[in-house]
């Protein structure tokens, strides 16, 4: 269990894994949501030192232009569409065939929307060992641990 008085254990926690998935919920509140938090400053601050191998999926790319635009915000959505793709130290992993299959047994089992599904499956693919998530019901993937932001503080 995470330690809510400790948010520095998430730092632990992501700088011990060989490669963390980062969801697109934590690029959102980062990003678009009510700001940075000390828990995504964590985050975000670590992959961009190297600290934490991070990756992501390139749907969550469309999944927060997509709301920035449905905010009406399109000079926002360029913004974050370049800050993205130029972030350092992050891959962005396409979803190809492989990706497309693993998420199709992912939702056959689990259920839920495509893009978790995904998220989920570019994860078990490229060999993730944590999950990272925010704000989200999500505690288990087989063969992956599974962290969410807000239980650290």
């Amino acid at each position: 269990m995470a330690d809510a008085a400790n948010p520095g254990g998430l730092e632990e926690r992501l700088t011990g894994a060989e490669l963390v998935h980062v969801d697109a919920r934590v690029f959102a509140l980062h990003l678009i949501g009510k700001g940075p938090t000390r828990q995504t400053d964590i985050v975000f601050s670590g992959i961009a030192s190297g600290g934490i191998r991070a990756q992501t999926s390139s749907l969550t790319l469309y999944q927060i232009l997509a709301e920035v635009y449905r905010q009406g915000k399109p000079a926002s959505a360029r913004d974050v569409a370049r800050n993205m793709r130029l972030y350092p130290r992050l891959d962005i992993v396409s979803a190809g065939p492989e990706i497309a299959i693993q998420a199709a047994e992912v939702r056959a089992q689990l259920g839920g929307r495509p893009e978790r599904a995904l998220q989920i499956a570019t994860a078990l693919v490229s060999g993730a060992e944590v999950y990272l998530t925010s704000g989200s019901g999500l505690r288990r993937i087989a063969g992956m641990h599974v962290l969410n932001v807000e239980d650290f503080g």
